[in-house]
């Protein structure tokens, strides 16, 4: 609830935003208003208060979304020592961060240059990169759609709002066909 400084309070009602009147130093017009957060009432849960199973499913997933930012962020690396090594000095995405599709792309656009008559690398892209999709809809899947803990994993909706389960060895099996992902890109 959001009321104005001074104003009554509804009995049985809290506020957690109040707004004081202050001066807004826009030469001398006006009041403006400044909001202060009272978030008193927040309470985290500790670390050890997790069951072993949650602290496990934390981890699974922690360990998927770091995983996908080592990739990118690998990969943004291997594209900048490839454009290097063939004397262009620009940096990939100076200003926005590129999407995984773009870093694709660009690798790819990369190795046809430097192997002009050789496919095998172009194929091996193409394979890694339909991995990387079906992987890429996995972590979609989770951080967009993470439900509740269930035994043996968690449950999620999909994009269709169905609910999915996944377990703990999908989640790790995901995590470690990404993990080898990124050093099978490296290699290319």
């Amino acid at each position: 609830m959001i009321r104005a400084h001074g104003a009554r309070e509804r009995p049985g009602r809290s506020s957690h935003i109040r707004l004081l009147p202050c001066r807004v130093s826009l030469g001398n017009k006006g009041l403006g208003l400044r909001v202060l957060n009272l978030a008193a009432d927040v309470q985290v849960k500790a670390i050890s208060e997790y069951a072993p199973e949650d602290a496990a499913l934390l981890c699974g997933v922690g360990r998927l979304v770091c995983a996908w930012t080592m990739l990118e962020q690998s990969l943004e690396k291997k594209i900048a020592m490839m454009r290097q090594a063939m004397g262009d000095v620009r940096t990939v995405g100076t200003r926005n961060r590129p999407s995984m599709a773009k870093l694709m792309t660009e690798l790819r656009t990369m190795v046809t240059m430097r192997d002009r008559r050789n496919a095998t690398a172009l194929n091996e892209i193409s394979a890694i990169e339909r991995d990387m999709q079906r992987v890429d809809r996995f972590r979609s899947l989770i951080v967009g759609g993470f439900q509740e803990p269930a035994p043996g994993g968690f449950t999620c909706r999909d994009p269709r709002n169905q609910q999915v389960h996944v377990s703990l060895e999908q989640l790790d099996a995901e995590t470690t066909a990404l993990e080898q992902m990124a050093q099978r890109l490296l290699d290319v």
